[in-house]
């Protein structure tokens, strides 16, 4: 998104539409911005991912945005469209897609809430099953994420597990194998992250290394191909370094 597009500009308050009270700003890119709103009918919390005019031409990037989230209304892990508003901000025309209000905080300020600013062994598999889990079905449905990572991961613990959404789809057209592995590799970056990365990565469990493979591409893809494999393997592993 440019830094002159206006839907950057929204204030707490301003009306979003005929339904929608802005009620602050949740994070921008490339493509447009995303807000907490609120229904003024109801009460209710939303999100607005509105597009940016040079990004949505023609309405053609929100029209494949949203159906691709209508294509994934059943995968837990993706928060679910709702509908579409055009909006009129400084008298352009916009498009806002409306979503379900995810809860919890991103992933990257979770684990930087822990102690070392790490997380252990098992908390971080337990959060990556879940996530691996998700990207499967997502897979699964013929479709990819693209931009995996610890911002687009919104984290809400729940008894002795995790709820986890993932925000900001990405639309770059057929999916494509390569696309699906990529999101392998991002999700186990991902999970690299929770455990401390680098510094701790020498200290961790055989089973463990064995999933990041030293961020190596080849090894990992190697080992998981597919979103399946490695759903498999965080489900079957045996524990041989561990007690």
């Amino acid at each position: 998104m440019t830094a002159d597009d206006p839907a950057i500009q929204l204030q707490a308050g301003r009306k979003l539409g005929s339904r929608y009270r802005v009620e602050s700003l949740i994070g921008q890119g490339s493509e447009g911005a995303v807000y907490s709103v609120v229904d003024i009918s109801t009460g209710i919390r939303r999100a607005a991912k509105i597009f940016g005019t040079h990004a949505d031409r023609r309405g053609r990037l929100s029209t494949r945005h949203a159906q691709k989230l209508n294509r994934l209304r059943y995968c837990h892990i993706v928060l679910q469209y709702l509908h579409s508003e055009t909006v009129r901000i400084k008298g352009r025309s916009l498009t806002a897609l409306v979503s379900e209000l995810c809860e919890g905080v991103p992933l990257e300020k979770f684990i930087a809430q822990q102690p070392g600013k790490r997380m252990s062994t098992f908390m971080a598999l337990s959060l990556f099953q879940v996530l691996v889990e998700g990207l499967e079905e997502v897979h699964l449905s013929g479709e990819y994420h693209a931009d995996v990572h610890s911002q687009n991961i919104m984290v809400q613990p729940r008894g002795v597990g995790f709820e986890i959404k993932l925000i900001d789809f990405y639309e770059w057209g057929k999916t494509t194998k390569s696309k699906q592995q990529q999101d392998i590799l991002d999700a186990v970056r991902v999970f690299y992250e929770m455990l401390g990365g680098r510094r701790f990565y020498a200290r961790l469990p055989d089973e463990v290394k064995y999933i990041m493979a030293g961020l190596q591409t080849k090894h990992i893809l190697k080992r998981f191909p597919a979103m399946s494999d490695l759903s498999l393997y965080l489900s079957t592993f045996e524990w041989t370094s561990m007690t």
